[in-house]
């Protein structure tokens, strides 16, 4: 197994475990310290981490230049798997960011949590259409 399997294993345990939280604990107080607290900055770590190892790393001959400014070297850019794996870490907090998002924009609006599932799932799978669920739903709503 490589050194990153089970990085990848524990950061997106870790993701679970605070979606669990949104989802079977809502109203619990400690929640939003727990998954921001503990859970974001686990994977902010990991992701820390990751980012620096990748950074360090030589990019894939024939892969192109590495960047953030063109498909072309975002792509040069996830065919390291290193790089992949920091970008996986980095969709797994910010969407758990979004999730807490909507839990807390949606107990403002009055919102029911049966009503939130929905969005926190897409958020879970699609990120940004599970924000723009919630949006369309308080929408609605209002």
């Amino acid at each position: 197994m490589t050194p990153l399997k089970p990085l990848f294993k524990l950061a997106t345990l870790i993701a679970f475990g605070g979606w669990l939280l949104l989802v079977c604990l809502p109203f619990w107080q400690l929640t939003d310290e727990v998954v921001l607290g503990v859970v974001v900055v686990l994977l902010g770590m990991i992701y820390s981490g990751l980012l620096l190892a990748a950074m360090r790393q030589r990019p894939e001959p024939g892969s192109g230049r590495p960047g953030f400014f063109s498909l072309g070297g975002v792509l040069a850019l996830l065919r390291q798997p290193t790089a992949a794996l920091a970008a996986w870490v980095h969709i797994l907090a910010f969407d758990l960011m979004v999730g807490l998002y909507i839990r807390s924009e949606g107990a403002i609006a009055d919102i029911s949590h049966w009503a939130l599932l929905p969005c926190y799932l897409l958020t879970l799978m699609f990120g940004p259409l599970g924000l723009l669920a919630f949006l369309a739903l308080r929408y609605w709503l209002a």
